[in-house]
């Protein structure tokens, strides 16, 4: 039996979605009769795919003729079936990003990170909204399986899309962390910064919060007198004005330092050192920066939102995501109470263990067995 496993969000940053497709396709082997291989659009062969697939052992299937942006746009008008955009029949077909293209055949499996499209409209982009809600209602009802990635959107699934229970399998992300960092000094040299920090790691748009942390951070600078920058370390998404604007209007914006996308190895760097990591965001399907923050020992500041609680455990400083005061309080918490961010730093590192790319990639293999066996 012939699986094949959507590997496209592999060309994409190493954000959400292509870190959960790449680290569990580096993971699943043939065994039990069941074969991998994986499916990528490489228009002319233009990526990169020994450093992009680096670590990915099954064989991946090219197809060169079609950019990937120009199938998804007509691949509703297309009446070739999908099948015939790679060589070889396979019996399941697994799609890490949503949506399950037209005209398949065989089995599918698809995931679903989250309802952010239903449930935080506004805060996407709107071409991104539109081919969602296009596609969404075909790819439940096409798909013999859904996986998502934590109980909350299990339950979120059940609720909006009207999915039984049972047609869902949560398959949990994990921490993503090289051993590799990158030198302290070179790294504050690089980016500015003069001594303590408070992070954030994530993509600069609105269901991130990042304009409530800003003000927030404000109010501890002109409240507490906190001697902290704030890093905001992450690439720029999309319908980010209203957050460049009131970085603009606040007191303290010469403390706060954007970095833009940055390594693997900086962003380690940044977590060993900060002095609190602050994750507000309103709405998450899981939330990998939490956890990789704990893994480097670093006292975690989270929303009280969504999948969070569920990730993060007793291990973090739970705030109101809605209300800059709280977010403010919690990060002084965690900056002036030592036991309790002493504490934390230590659930953290044993809660970040609960969570492994190899348990869920043996997760992901069982659901794909019983998909091949219904």
């Amino acid at each position: 039996m012939k699986v094949a496993l959507e590997l496209q969000p592999c060309y994409w940053d190493r954000t959400g979605i292509g870190t959960y497709t790449y680290e569990l396709a580096k993971r699943m082997k043939n065994k039990d009769g069941v074969e991998f291989c994986g499916n990528v659009f490489n228009f002319l062969g233009r990526k990169n795919n020994e450093e992009l697939m680096a670590g990915i052992t099954m064989p991946v299937r090219e197809n060169k003729l079609l950019h990937y942006g120009i199938y998804r746009r007509i691949w509703r008008y297309l009446p070739v079936p999908h099948e015939c955009m790679f060589p070889g029949k396979v019996d399941l077909s697994v799609f890490f990003n949503f949506i399950v293209p037209p005209n398949i055949r065989g089995k599918v499996i698809t995931t679903v990170h989250d309802l952010t499209y239903l449930r935080y409209p506004e805060t996407m982009k709107k071409s991104n909204y539109q081919h969602l809600t296009r596609g969404m209602d075909y790819s439940v009802k096409r798909s013999d399986k859904i996986v998502t990635v934590s109980h909350f959107s299990k339950q979120e699934i059940q609720k909006y899309l009207k999915v039984p229970e049972e047609k869902i399998s949560v398959v949990y992300n994990a921490p993503s962390l090289t051993e590799r960092t990158a030198d302290y000094d070179a790294v504050c040299k690089k980016y500015g910064i003069r001594g303590d920090y408070i992070l954030f790691v994530g993509t600069i748009e609105p269901r991130k919060n990042v304009a409530r942390l800003l003000r927030a951070f404000d109010l501890l600078k002109g409240d507490s007198k906190i001697p902290h920058q704030l890093v905001l370390a992450g690439g720029k998404g999309w319908q980010d004005e209203q957050i460049f604007q009131t970085f603009q209007r606040i007191k303290c914006s010469d403390d706060i330092v954007f970095t833009g996308y940055v390594s693997a190895e900086e962003k380690n760097t940044l977590y060993q050192n900060a002095s609190a990591f602050v994750f507000p965001s309103i709405y998450e399907g899981f939330g990998i920066p939490p956890l990789e923050a704990m893994t480097w020992g670093c006292p975690v500041v989270c929303a009280d939102a969504a999948s969070l609680p569920e990730v993060v455990g007793e291990a973090a400083e739970l705030v109101d995501p809605l209300d800059e005061t709280s977010i403010a309080r919690g990060i002084l918490r965690i900056l002036s109470d030592h036991d309790r961010t002493s504490g934390l730093i230590q659930k953290g590192k044993l809660r970040a263990k609960e969570f492994s790319w190899e348990r869920s990639a043996e997760r992901l293999f069982v659901v794909c067995k019983e998909v091949l066996q219904q």
